[in-house]
């Protein structure tokens, strides 16, 4: 049994609500989006998720957000495993936590959190094309080790996670004794966003530790994500009613003439 638009509609929300209920928050592409972390001290955004014990396959459990302001050099704790830090523009210190440009901060303490990661969902992309997508990666602390972390995408409520046009980041911890914040920008091209079109269910992106051992990591903080994306409209059932109208009647103008001409000649 195939569905007509408004009927595909909204089994799409109703399932993109069923999900949200489990956890998951997702929202509709927009032809340009921005989010700069910068109301942390609300909530996550929509659409965001902070996860600890995440798998191949699953986002794992979802972290207790706390709204708190919380400096560079933060040690891991419970509730401060992900945390609302300084974002990019910062002058680095490492007891710096105020200041009205905010980032999506991450500091594993355990293995739980080790194994998290930070997620961006869509409820579906039907009909969008993503032209580009980039966002900024830091490192805002000058302790712990060195750790990478992929950016990867699921299609689907399930299914393995896969990276995304081979993009990943290398924490660089701030040298002893402090030094300017070192911010990695990662661009996507259409090309690379070309696995995330126009696909039906639930598309998601993440940051993904790669480490599977040990448990104190540097902190990588996010900010300034954005994409544009552009969309193919889908004609409702009485435009194709329409536009067949409109070829008969133009077959019917060109077999007029054609007649006209013929008894002519």
């Amino acid at each position: 049994m195939s569905l007509n638009r408004p009927a595909r509609r909204l089994a799409l929300l109703l399932l993109s609500l069923s999900l949200t209920a489990a956890g998951r928050s997702s929202v509709a592409v927009t032809s340009s989006y921005t989010e700069n972390f910068d109301n942390l001290g609300t909530e996550l955004p929509n659409g965001w998720g902070a996860w600890i014990s995440s798998t191949a396959t699953e986002n794992g459990a979802t972290f207790a957000w706390s709204t708190a302001n919380v400096a560079n050099n933060t040690g891991a704790s419970a509730t401060t495993h992900f945390r609302n830090i300084p974002g990019a523009s910062q002058t680095w210190s490492s007891t710096l936590a105020s200041g009205t440009d905010r980032a999506l901060g991450w500091r594993a303490g355990n293995t739980d959190s080790r194994d998290g990661s930070i997620t961006f969902t869509w409820a579906n992309t039907t009909s969008w094309t993503f032209s580009a997508l980039s966002f900024d990666l830091f490192t805002p602390n000058s302790t712990g080790t060195v750790a990478t972390f992929n950016l990867e995408y699921q299609i689907g409520a399930t299914g393995t996670f896969s990276q995304l046009a081979g993009k990943s980041y290398t924490t660089i911890p701030i040298p002893t004794g402090g030094a300017e914040l070192a911010v990695s920008s990662i661009s996507l091209t259409a090309l690379d966003l070309a696995a995330l079109n126009d696909q039906s269910g639930l598309v998601t992106l993440r940051i993904n530790n790669t480490a599977s051992t040990g448990s104190i990591f540097q902190t990588v903080a996010l900010d300034n994500f954005n994409y544009t994306a552009s969309t193919t409209a889908i004609p409702e059932p009485k435009s194709y009613g329409a536009l067949g109208g409109a070829a008969v009647l133009a077959l019917a103008l060109v077999r007029r003439r054609l007649s006209k001409v013929g008894s002519k000649i």
